[in-house]
C-alpha cells in the first residue's frame, strides 16, 4: 500500500493532492450472484487478488475574508486479477465525482455569532464499470444548503450552536451506486431539512 499527500497553502489559495495505490493478495468481498431469495439478491463471500488506485484532489480560493470557494474531485479504480470475475472491478465501486463548495461568513449581529452559510454542489458521473450481474447507475447532480451559527442567549453562559441544513434542494431522484438500496430500486432521500441544536453545559 502506498499513500501520499501533497499540499500547498498560500494567502489566497490552497491545493492538495492525495493519491493512493493498493495491492491485495487476498481481498475478501461480497460478490453479487444471479440468484434471489424472496426478491432479495444473494451475495457470496469471494476472495481475489485486487489492484486499486485513485485519490482526491482539491483546490480552494479565498478572494475575500468572508468568502471561500473549494473544488474537489474523487476517483477510484479497482481491478480483480484472478478468479471468476477477473478483469472486472469490485462491486459497489464509487464513480468519479466532483464537489463544489461555497462558504460565506456573516458579521455578528444581535445574539448571533460565527454565522456561516454554505452550499455544496456534487456532480457524480454514471457508473458503467460494474461486476455482472450488477446494473449500471446513471449520474446525478445534488445541491445542499446549510446555515450554522452560535447564539449567546445569556451573559456568562456558553453559546449554543444551531445548525440548519436543507438537503437535495432540487428534489433530485437519484441512486447511489455504493448503496444497497439501489438494488431494490429505492432512491436516495429527496428534499429534506434537518435542525440540530447543541447546548453546552
Amino acid at each position: 500500500q502506498l499513500d501520499a499527500e501533497i499540499t500547498r497553502n498560500e494567502k489566497f489559495w490552497n491545493f492538495s493532492l492525495m493519491p493512493f495505490v493498493n495491492y491485495f493478495d487476498n481481498y475478501i468481498y461480497l460478490n453479487p450472484t444471479s440468484s434471489y431469495y424472496e426478491s432479495l439478491q444473494i451475495y457470496e463471500y469471494t476472495q481475489s487478488r485486487v489492484f486499486r488506485y485513485g485519490g482526491e484532489a482539491s483546490i480552494g480560493t479565498k478572494p475575500l475574508q468572508q468568502l471561500a470557494f473549494t473544488s474537489s474531485v474523487e476517483y477510484v479504480y479497482s481491478e480483480q486479477l484472478n478468479g471468476a470475475k477477473k478483469g472486472f472491478t469490485l462491486p459497489f465501486s464509487p464513480p468519479l465525482s466532483f464537489l463544489f463548495t461555497t462558504n460565506y461568513t456573516i458579521n455578528p449581529f444581535w445574539k448571533f455569532q460565527n454565522i456561516n452559510i454554505a452550499t455544496d454542489y456534487r456532480i457524480t458521473s454514471k457508473q458503467d464499470k460494474i461486476v455482472p450481474p450488477e446494473e449500471k447507475t446513471p449520474g446525478y447532480n445534488v445541491c445542499n444548503l446549510s446555515l450554522m451559527t452560535d447564539m449567546q442567549l445569556l451573559k456568562n453562559v456558553k453559546a449554543i450552536t444551531v445548525r440548519l441544513k436543507l438537503n437535495n434542494v432540487f428534489n433530485t431522484r437519484y441512486f447511489d451506486h455504493t448503496s444497497y438500496y439501489r438494488i431494490i430500486q429505492v432512491p436516495q432521500p429527496g428534499r429534506n431539512a434537518s435542525l440540530s441544536v447543541t447546548i453546552p453545559f
